[in-house]
């Protein structure tokens, strides 16, 4: 249950401006003497105020930081991922670190993308993986029993200490950790999309995380351990994905798992959205077209994301699958040509890109993306009706 809160808007402004500060101070700072000055004192007023549930303040600072600050920005808002996703604890009188992490898969389906509650085999194959391939020896590990879809993640830092806190007691006790499926959102009908398994390693304070991390154990087999991992975890839930393709993506602390995630799930989702409509309907790529535009929130300039609209080369209206392309940070020129480099690759050479810009809309019905068709209108996809086996479930 999340945490009554009290606070004064002065004392929130003041608490704002405070870590705003310091922030700054750190991004000033000109050695690593002087780094750890200014992060343990962010760390500890950051840990304090999601300990209080004051999530906001930290927003707050990171609002005034984001547009004169950008290295300020930076550094609280990694100090800040880093408070929520990590914990320390006490087990049998000796201080411990718990990390949340998050493991990534892909996904795309003809039929509607699995989420919600796990077989309980599952999630305890998927333990036994992450402490044979992942934790370091002699670490605790608990993992939610739940396939998690992106809309049903914890979003504010807060509610990520919140999990994050949840885990490490249930791998503290040595058990998995039972998730309340009503209180997670309906997860958006999606051709492909990413899903999410959540876990906690908690090992003695001071101690590795990860076993490569361990003293004489080469650095580099972190790749082999990840290989190693991601061909096991693929195998247990098989039968969790069925009538799925899917990759299993290599774990990490959870924002940083996330991010991995979206960046690989844009060229994931234009290879699905081609392959499906060849598999589905017979439409080879030289008879697509694929329309690219930005979207932007009226509120929120540059372009947040881009997104692709694919129709048939001859119907300048309809569209029939899309797919969304986050910017992430990304410059809009190359990430256009990026896209378009993409896209002639699956074999579609009718391109249309589209200089004016989209407001950011979604269907008010299923909430699912709307995508630009060549004519210049922002339209919900239609799936065809006319030919082909269609799926038994609405994909966007």
């Amino acid at each position: 249950m999340r945490r009554s809160r009290y606070f004064s808007r002065a004392r929130h402004h003041a608490d704002a401006e405070t870590l705003s500060k310091l922030a700054r101070r750190m991004s000033e700072s000109g050695s690593r003497i002087e780094d750890r000055i200014w992060e343990r004192r962010l760390v500890e007023l950051i840990n304090d105020r999601l300990a209080r549930g004051f999530d906001e303040v930290i927003d707050a600072a990171l609002d005034d930081l984001a547009t004169n600050h950008a290295g300020a920005y930076d550094d609280l808002a990694d100090l800040a991922e880093s408070c929520a996703e990590s914990g320390s604890l006490e087990i049998e009188g000796k201080r411990h670190e718990g990390l949340l992490i998050a493991l990534p898969v892909l996904a795309w389906s003809r039929y509607k993308l699995p989420s919600g509650p796990l077989p309980s085999a599952v999630v305890d194959n998927a333990a036994v993986q992450i402490s044979a391939h992942l934790a370091a020896r002699g670490a605790r590990c608990a993992v939610a029993d739940t396939l998690y879809s992106i809309d049903q993640l914890p979003e504010s830092l807060g509610e990520v200490r919140d999990v994050a806190e949840s885990l490490f007691d249930a791998a503290t006790r040595g058990q998995s950790l039972k998730v309340d499926q009503k209180s997670l959102r309906e997860p958006i009908l999606m051709l492909a999309d990413s899903r999410y398994l959540l876990a906690a390693i908690i090992v003695p304070e001071g101690t590795p995380v990860y076993h490569w991390q361990e003293s004489g154990v080469d650095p580099d087999s972190k790749s082999a351990a990840e290989q190693a991992f991601a061909e096991q975890l693929t195998g247990v839930l098989a039968p969790v994905m069925t009538g799925c393709r899917y990759r299993v993506l290599a774990p990490n602390a959870f924002h940083a798992a996330l991010r991995f995630g979206d960046r690989e799930l844009r060229g994931f989702s234009l290879d699905a959205a081609v392959s499906y409509l060849k598999l589905t309907y017979e439409l080879l790529p030289t008879s697509l077209q694929a329309t690219i535009a930005a979207y932007e929130n009226k509120r929120d300039r540059p372009a947040t994301e881009l997104r692709i609209g694919i129709s048939r080369a001859d119907d300048d209206d309809a569209v029939v699958e899309g797919v969304v392309w986050p910017l992430l940070g990304d410059d809009e020129e190359q990430a256009t040509e990026e896209v378009e480099a993409a896209i002639k690759r699956m074999g579609i050479h009718k391109i249309v890109t589209h200089a004016h810009r989209f407001p950011l809309e979604y269907c008010d019905d299923c909430g699912a993306p709307m995508f630009p068709n060549p004519s210049g209108h922002s339209v919900h996809t239609e799936p065809m009706e006319d030919e082909g086996d269609r799926p038994t479930s609405p994909l966007h």
